[in-house]
């Protein structure tokens, strides 16, 4: 399933409550347009009334970036549209900042990998738990295992090899494989993701980890269309 279609199955898993929460929006460095994707998925979570969205925007020098302090506490969900990647956005969150992020979590605190959010931090072992799955930006074997779903059970795959990568855009039939868990109840057995980047071969500690659902990311895009 990629980072978005699961963003937003996670966020309006958040329906059942009746008063609107509190969302964090965090962009600033990307290798994807955050300018362009953050005002929608500011307008997709406030559009119902579910929640009430902040934005903190990091800033674009490294030097700056020392300073960067945004208030987690309070917040029900923190969605990540933030990517270190690469040498012009390189740069790790002050230790201060980095240790907030993981007391929100501790504590409780939501969060939503979103699309390349997942590429950030290789080196933030805390990180790379909280998210449990990667890619890109050198990982490899030496941050965990390929995640696969082999004759009807989750395989933990150490074969060497990149982590993340995705063919052509296409589109792709989304195989449900926990339909009890709350965020996937309710759900087709089976549905269509339209045209978009399917993201695989994804590294991590995968800690804790409930796989729900799959989907065939085919080198050449040619991914089988059958919902029956």
């Amino acid at each position: 399933m990629t980072r978005s279609r699961l963003a937003l199955i996670l966020l309006l898993s958040f329906s059942a409550f009746a008063a609107p929460r509190k969302a964090l929006i965090i962009d600033g460095r990307n290798n994807h347009d955050w300018r362009a994707t953050t005002p929608v998925l500011k307008m997709i979570l406030e559009q119902d009334g579910l929640f009430t969205v902040d934005v903190a925007t990091a800033p674009p020098g490294n030097e700056a970036l020392k300073n960067f302090s945004p208030r987690f506490q309070g917040y029900d969900v923190v969605v990540l549209n933030y990517n270190d990647f690469g040498p012009r956005n390189a740069g790790d969150w002050p230790e201060a900042t980095q240790l907030a992020f993981l007391d929100y979590v501790r504590k409780g605190g939501g969060v939503v990998s979103y699309h390349a959010a997942d590429n950030a931090f290789p080196k933030w072992v805390e990180f790379n738990k909280v998210i449990g799955l990667g890619g890109w930006s050198g990982r490899n074997e030496k941050d965990g295992p390929y995640i696969r779903w082999r004759d009807g059970k989750v395989v933990r795959d150490m074969t060497p090899g990149r982590g993340g990568s995705h063919g052509p855009r296409h589109q792709f039939v989304i195989d449900m494989r926990n339909m009890k868990h709350p965020i996937s109840k309710g759900l087709p057995a089976k549905w269509l993701h339209d045209t978009d980047e399917l993201y695989d071969r994804l590294r991590g500690p995968a800690e804790n980890l409930d796989l729900l659902a799959t989907a065939l990311s085919a080198p050449d895009g040619s991914s089988p269309l059958h919902l029956s």
